[in-house]
């Protein structure tokens, strides 16, 4: 993690207690990636997979920005934030892609009707159609989050912060602590509304595993449809 000072901060105010700033915290990973503002008075933590860990003020962010133009710092950072973290996880992708698991089955080679083949596209096709609108449930339009407190609210889409609200009078007076608590509930909450999570993986299902397994092994798949095998260039099977 970045541990540099900001040029205008003070050792002695910066390092408050971890434990006043931050509610339900998440365990703060290895490799962390830090999103900043250009007036540099805000800086948002995440995690590789862009998880909110943590949100920092400035001690002396009041005398940079006006408290009514927070929310554009802390936006700023956000997404600069989210970006880094992109941008790693596209860099990641081809070194570290696995492999997509078949599902463990026995050895099967009872015949296949056109009936079952039906019934198996069908069911997979059901699979795909529950699969796509819970995705776009979760992609494909804005989401919105607004803070225990109150003071903090947001939308975000496809992971990506579109507007942060504070409120200006609240932000003017509470403690830089009391303030970081509402943004990092918000932002956290607006990446895990706006992101698939696990669905990430792809589609999944009874069905689809079937499918995948049949097409893994095309010469099983041929003789339960009861169709010649096809032969390679020696003549074999």
């Amino acid at each position: 993690m970045d541990d540099r000072r900001w040029g205008f901060e003070e050792a002695e105010d910066w390092e408050y207690d971890e434990s006043e700033s931050q509610s339900s915290p998440v365990a703060e990973p290895d490799e962390t990636l830090v999103g900043q503002d250009a007036d540099q008075v805000v800086q948002v933590v995440v995690s590789p997979e862009a998880t909110v860990i943590a949100v920092r003020l400035s001690p002396q962010w009041h005398q940079v920005v006006d408290s009514r133009q927070l929310h554009v710092s802390v936006l700023s950072a956000a997404n600069a934030a989210t970006t880094k973290a992109l941008a790693r996880s596209v860099e990641q992708t081809d070194r570290t892609a696995p492999a997509v698991p078949l599902q463990e089955v026995t050895e099967d080679e009872s015949a296949l009707t056109t009936q079952d083949v039906e019934r198996l596209l069908d069911a997979v096709d059901a699979e795909l159609g529950r699969f796509t609108a819970r995705l776009s449930a979760i992609v494909d339009q804005p989401v919105q989050v607004r803070s225990s407190g109150g003071h903090v609210q947001g939308s975000a889409q496809r992971g990506h912060v579109l507007t942060l609200d504070i409120d200006g009078a609240w932000s003017g007076r509470a403690r830089h602590t009391e303030i970081e608590t509402e943004l990092v509930e918000v932002l956290r909450g607006l990446h895990e509304a706006s992101t698939p999570g696990d669905m990430a993986a792809g589609p999944s299902g009874n069905a689809i595993s079937e499918l995948m397994v049949l097409a893994a092994d095309p010469q099983r798949l041929l003789r339960r449809l009861g169709m010649p095998a096809a032969t390679d260039s020696n003549g074999e099977r």
